[in-house]
């Protein structure tokens, strides 16, 4: 049995969130409810509902997804039966939909030169993927910039990323033991997006840094 020990005031406190977000949380169904206690109609909350509060902060904030994609995500959370691969699926999904790089319009054949060079590295990658789409929204806008992009442009970029991939896939469970661990993937996920953004950020700035004082 879950122990049920929070007010919603100190759920407030102790997540960082204001009550009225909490009950927004709570109304819109991505909070479970609280219980109820024997006398009374006071509710109370447990750790249970302050780990889903974080994730769901990490995904709104970090993650920077809209309230549809926290929902999908979350129910891919509970879904006890989902597999290790839907689940990473789920918040890949969930992450391309808020890029804000659907607002570009697709340039003729850039799709197909995407797609050639996706299926020229091997990689099973649906044709239907968002990562095709956005890709092909990138070379667009790169073309739009300069003139005529070649998409061999994207192939240290596709190196890089493999290796990060594979080294990501390497430390990941073999299976999703508990709503927990599905949890903690999820999070995990949207951090290390994250991180490599801010590392390139950084490598940038060094080495554009490392110029100046060179030609200083």
């Amino acid at each position: 049995m879950v122990l049920m020990t929070m007010r919603i005031r100190e759920l407030s406190s102790r997540s960082g969130l204001p009550v009225p977000t909490i009950k927004f949380y709570l109304r819109e169904g991505l909070l479970p409810p609280g219980q109820a206690t024997a006398v009374g109609r006071q509710l109370y909350y447990g750790e249970h509902h302050l780990s889903r509060l974080s994730l769901i902060r990490m995904l709104t904030v970090v993650g920077r997804m809209s309230l549809a994609s926290v929902r999908e995500v979350l129910q891919a959370v509970d879904n006890r039966g989902l597999p290790l691969a839907g689940l990473y699926a789920v918040v890949t999904e969930a992450l391309f939909a808020e890029d804000s790089l659907n607002l570009v319009p697709e340039r003729r054949g850039a799709a197909d030169r995407v797609d050639s060079f996706v299926d020229g590295l091997g990689w099973r990658v649906a044709d239907t993927s968002p990562g095709r789409q956005t890709l092909t929204r990138v070379l667009t806008a790169l073309e739009r910039l300069s003139g005529d992009v070649e998409v061999d442009i994207f192939v240290p970029y596709a190196e890089a990323a493999v290796r990060l991939a594979a080294l990501e896939a390497a430390s990941m469970p073999g299976s999703l033991d508990s709503e927990r661990d599905a949890a903690t993937l999820v999070a995990r996920a949207v951090l290390l997006e994250a991180a490599m953004a801010a590392l390139r950020r950084m490598a940038r700035e060094h080495l554009v840094g490392v110029a100046g004082r060179l030609g200083a």
